[in-house]
């Protein structure tokens, strides 16, 4: 096994002093790497963050008071060197690809090589409330990637492309790249044909769901053998992991906590009607429901949730979270390790339901040192 490094993902929310703070400590604990999100829309309904079930909405008024990522990752490269600075994740549905190749060889300079364009296919809740389409997304995001590296390997050169979502005629990108090398590009894959173009195009691989270790390694080469069919190599390649965590005593005591818990059933209803079909459950969203790339919080429903919170199990809060003290999160982690893994992305979710928010600081730090031990 290879070197393993630990990244902070920050949750990019108001007020600034919780980002600056977060970013920090990471920082302190020894972080690899800083990632924001990027959304216009929080991860849950207004409705639904109040104290009483989110001890975070006590610091935090809404999770839709949401920064912009890209100056907080231009902060973060003046006050912190020596990290890298990545999106987790951007898309092109409400980014031009020629604004994305700017944005990004920009931070890079600023930086000092150490820029990441994270990009996914988008989220429903980023797109559509906003009178953007999210139809073709996949096709869509592979014709951003193919644009964006066109233009950073253009040297300058007029660029011209027929593409099925953008034109190009005599365009031109001639801002020099960072000691002439582009940015590296990331891709959020999980399925066959976005893992597939991660291996034609992306300097890494960012996914975000929880899975076993054997699926991550098939999904691993399944983006090596497309590398190998473009001719592309794989050193230097990045397979990233994003876990969402929660930390507590034991897997049982945080389990007690987030089963009765309004926001964990939300949450589940990110999880595709297929995850509930195995549990014998029906999802409250309807059988054709998506999924979390679907889901729009602002049009989930009290109703929605009291379903889904009737529906809970521990099968179900294990398929969301990697929860428990740290040598239980570690456990469950090292497999995803040995399937390949050599960066995982920490996103604690502790703070929307277990309310062991000082206690986390110290867990997490503890968490990022085992980590690096793999």
């Amino acid at each position: 096994m290879g070197k393993v490094s630990v990244g902070y993902q920050d949750g990019c929310i108001a007020p600034l002093w919780l980002s600056t703070t977060g970013m920090r400590a990471a920082r302190l604990m020894g972080t690899r790497a800083i990632w924001m999100p990027d959304h216009f829309m929080g991860f849950a309904p207004k409705w639904l963050w109040t104290p009483e079930v989110v001890p975070a909405a006590k610091l935090v008024h809404s999770m839709d008071a949401l920064f912009d990522p890209v100056p907080l990752l231009t902060m973060a490269a003046l006050r912190h060197r020596g990290v890298w600075l990545g999106t987790s994740v951007t898309e092109s549905i409400r980014r031009h690809p020629m604004s994305l190749a700017q944005t990004f060889a920009t931070l890079d300079h600023i930086s000092k090589g150490r820029a990441i364009l994270g990009i996914g296919n988008g989220l429903r809740e980023n797109t559509e409330p906003y009178g953007l389409s999210c139809e073709k997304r996949v096709a869509r995001l592979e014709e951003a990637v193919r644009i964006i590296r066109m233009l950073w390997e253009s040297n300058g050169k007029p660029v011209t492309f027929e593409g099925r979502f953008w034109q190009l005629e005599d365009a031109v990108f001639d801002l020099p790249l960072y000691q002439n090398k582009a940015p590296r590009l990331f891709i959020a894959a999980h399925f066959p044909r976005m893992l597939r173009i991660c291996g034609r195009w992306a300097d890494g691989w960012l996914p975000g769901d929880k899975i076993s270790g054997e699926v991550y390694a098939t999904r691993l080469k399944a983006i090596a053998d497309a590398a190998a069919e473009a001719g592309r190599s794989m050193d230097g390649f990045t397979a990233c992991h994003t876990a969402l965590v929660a930390f507590g005593k034991n897997r049982g005591a945080v389990m007690d906590k987030a089963i009765n818990n309004k926001f964990v059933a939300y949450m589940a209803l990110g999880l595709p009607p297929a995850a509930w079909t195995e549990l014998g459950l029906d999802h409250p969203l309807g059988a054709d429901f998506g999924g979390f790339i679907d889901i729009v919080p602002s049009r989930v429903t009290p109703e929605h949730v009291d379903a889904a919170l009737a529906g809970m199990t521990p099968e179900m809060v294990e398929r969301l979270f990697y929860l428990g003290s740290v040598e239980e999160i570690v456990e469950e982690l090292t497999p995803i390790a040995e399937a390949g893994c050599r960066h995982f992305i920490v996103a604690n979710m502790g703070g929307a339901f277990t309310g062991e928010s000082a206690a986390d600081l110290w867990r997490t730090s503890r968490l990022f040192h085992a980590l690096k031990r793999l």
